[in-house]
């Protein structure tokens, strides 16, 4: 069975980011997809997936087995080929104990229950990135046309650099492992039967290692307060919904081995008082209201909130358009790659009262122009 250690190239005092780094070494190197050799490949895996694991590292560190349930025949400890050599013992006494000890059985518990009577104060490991926030930044419609540049002031949470976010400038040797990180303790279960309680040193937290003089920059804490400015220009005729990155830039967190993004969604503001315009993707559309004299005649219409013309935009309606007409204006909507949308205007007809007298006053002579 080849050395876990020796297959990462770790010697076996090697803290977790040795290991992970190790890993991540051995398996640029021997990738399949870089032509490195498949089995190797396996092997560096295993080896990771046991030694960056607590439990597994530590009943590999005290028996030299890769799993946990391999302790022995049929996952007994005691059983035969099992870490602690079967029951058997000398001829005539009980329990294969040595003489002048009615069992003469030395029992490491850490080994058979891991942390039933340890306890469980592993640190968790860290995962990569730590969750990403989300912002939403609300604009109007002629900042989508034409594009805005944006500022934010960001408050957060960054490791303090005196003391790299450790709280303190320098650290101690545990005094109760002395250094080990695990801690053993002796244990009578009966008359000559003892046990070792082996596990992680609670003093230390399983890192064989204390803080010493604390950091005063940032009061121990490990962190200090900063303010970020973040800057971008959004593109002429941006989405709604679009999402602006700014990578890495939330809090530290010990947990984590690096902060997450900040995501800034650009959203449509309240249309303003009076607008009389609205967008649809990379359309605009405007609803354009007219008596009868102007559908049959032709008329002319400003739009006033076209971002583009601070004027106000003149379109003219040809005579003859019907109700419910929608006219398209070439070029007129929102940047897009290239050129620029259409404008869409809607026509809707309502005949006025005036208008209706009209028709009933001259019914006789409309007759004749349109027959």
């Amino acid at each position: 069975m080849s050395d876990l250690y020796n297959i990462l190239n770790v010697s076996r005092q090697a803290d977790v980011k040795e290991i992970k780094k190790a890993y991540f070494d051995s398996a640029k190197v021997n990738h399949p997809d870089k032509g490195g050799d498949t089995e190797k490949f396996k092997q560096i895996q295993h080896a990771y997936d046991v030694l960056s694991d607590p439990d597994k590292k530590r009943m590999y560190d005290l028996t030299g087995n890769e799993n946990p349930q391999d302790s022995g025949r049929g996952g007994m400890p005691f059983g035969p080929g099992g870490p602690f050599g079967g029951m058997h013992g000398m001829p005539g006494m009980p329990f294969g104990g040595m003489p002048g000890m009615p069992f003469g059985i030395n029992v490491d518990i850490g080994s058979m229950f891991g942390n039933m009577f340890a306890g469980n104060n592993k640190r968790a490991a860290k995962r990569p990135k730590s969750p990403n926030k989300v912002h939403e930044i609300f604009l109007s419609l002629n900042d989508f046309y034409f594009g805005k540049k944006l500022r934010f002031d960001l408050e957060r949470q960054v490791f303090c650099d005196e003391c790299s976010g450790q709280g303190c400038v320098n650290w101690k040797t545990c005094g109760d492992c002395k250094g080990t990180c695990v801690k053993e303790v002796m244990i009578q279960l009966g008359p000559g039967m003892m046990a070792v309680n082996r596990g992680p040193c609670n003093s230390c937290n399983g890192e064989g290692r204390m803080k010493g003089s604390a950091c005063k920059k940032c009061d121990s804490k490990g962190f200090v307060n900063t303010t970020s400015v973040l800057e971008s220009q959004t593109k002429a005729g941006a989405s709604v919904g679009d999402v602006l990155t700014f990578e890495g830039m939330c809090s530290d967190n010990h947990d984590f081995e690096k902060p997450g993004d900040v995501l800034i969604r650009l959203m449509k503001a309240d249309d303003a008082e009076g607008a009389d315009i609205v967008r649809d993707g990379a359309s605009l559309k405007y609803d354009c209201v007219a008596n009868l004299s102007e559908s049959l005649m032709g008329f002319s219409r400003v739009i006033k909130s076209h971002p583009a013309h601070s004027d106000g935009l003149t379109i003219d309606i040809p005579a003859g358009t019907q109700n419910g007409e929608v006219i398209a204006i070439s070029n007129k909507g929102m940047p897009v790659s290239g050129g620029f949308g259409d404008l869409y205007v809607k026509v809707q007809i309502k005949v006025e009262m005036t208008e209706r007298k009209a028709l009933e006053t001259h019914r006789a002579i409309l007759q004749s122009i349109f027959t």
